[in-house]
């Protein structure tokens, strides 16, 4: 089983198709599903002059807490220091020249600083990781990507991270990781020993229990 789970985005004419396609924990490259958003118009580009919006949605495979430890690179403990402003992933962060619709040369990425009080599965000398998440606002331009996790300030979480593999922002900026099977893989820690997720609660010394080293 390849641990390293490689996510693509691709984009058909004004967002009217959009398939996620990935080479994931089962071997089966159409583990995440994409559905309409009825708010969006299934995820339909709006142009207004020049602002662009786009905003997916999709739905996930479940996995569960074994498969996500499994599939890491790195598990961390460790508190949000900053949300960083977002980038296109151009060369200076801003939107391409004749760029007017989003597509897999041509996102928005948001970093977030982790600092890190704990590793597992790895470790490193520094103290602090950036992951990175697609989506985010530069100037007039937004893209809303509903199946990642969000993040604030001060917030302690426990994340499952994998090597970025994605064409469009595995080479720019600063060494960076995704979070393993995009908001499945994020917890928030609460002072009184939970876990919890979008759609589950747990112990943290279960959630613990099961991280393969």
């Amino acid at each position: 089983m390849n641990k390293n789970t490689k996510y693509g985005i691709f984009f058909s004419g004004a967002f009217s198709l959009i398939i996620l396609s990935a080479l994931v924990f089962s071997g089966s490259l159409d583990n995440i599903n994409l559905v309409n958003n009825p708010s969006s118009d299934n995820a339909k580009l709006v142009i207004n002059d020049k602002p662009l919006y786009g905003d997916f949605c999709a739905t996930l495979e479940p996995l569960n807490d074994t498969e996500l430890s499994n599939n890491s690179d790195m598990v961390v403990i460790g508190t949000v220091k900053e949300i960083l402003p977002s980038k296109w992933n151009s060369a200076d962060g801003k939107r391409p020249n004749n760029t007017d619709s989003f597509n897999l040369e041509s996102l928005i990425y948001t970093d977030i600083t982790i600092n890190v009080d704990k590793f597992f599965k790895s470790s490193s000398s520094s103290r602090e990781v950036t992951v990175r998440v697609y989506g985010g606002t530069v100037g007039n331009d937004t893209l809303v990507v509903d199946f990642e996790p969000t993040f604030q300030p001060g917030e302690k979480v426990l994340l499952y991270l994998m090597k970025d593999a994605t064409k469009g922002t595995s080479n720019i900026g600063p060494e960076h990781f995704k979070v393993t099977g995009l908001m499945q893989g994020k917890f928030t820690l609460t002072d009184d020993g939970k876990a919890v997720r979008f759609d589950k609660t747990i112990g943290q010394d279960e959630l613990l229990s099961k991280i393969k080293e």
